[in-house]
């Protein structure tokens, strides 16, 4: 099937939909450049404990409120990318944003700890499948 013959999908229009797919798939460019500036780390164990906790921050924290319940994003965030995005850059724009995102500044408003079983929750999520694996989006 092609997309063409998609004029709607759920009630929008299928131009609507191309486009929030393109904004959840690319990162924003602030968290790109937070990328560059800072080296690699070592990525936080990924201990099933320390999933579950993330989880349980990521709602506490409220993220899920702008980025959704995966970190996929919406309308009020963006994806959380952490295939490309390391611990550091992570955290430095948590603590630093660049846009509306509320700073989480300080240790009382989020803990390093925190942060870590929130990237490391993030982390567990497998990525969406390639675009070119799904045979509706392609001339099929």
């Amino acid at each position: 099937m092609n997309h063409r013959n998609l004029c709607v999908i759920s009630g929008r229009p299928a131009v609507w939909l191309w486009g929030a797919m393109l904004m959840i798939l690319a990162a924003p460019a602030a968290f790109a450049e937070a990328q560059q500036r800072s080296p690699a780390t070592q990525t936080p164990s990924a201990d099933a404990e320390t999933i579950d906790k993330g989880k349980r921050n990521f709602v506490t924290y409220a993220c899920y409120a702008c980025h959704g319940h995966s970190g996929q994003g919406s309308d009020s965030g963006p994806r959380i990318d952490t295939n490309r995005l390391s611990f550091t850059a992570f955290s430095r724009y948590v603590r630093e944003p660049a846009g509306s995102m509320p700073q989480y500044k300080t240790q009382s408003q989020i803990s390093d700890a925190a942060l870590t079983e929130i990237y490391t929750y993030l982390k567990s999520i497998p990525p969406p499948p390639d675009p070119k694996s799904i045979p509706l989006l392609n001339d099929e």
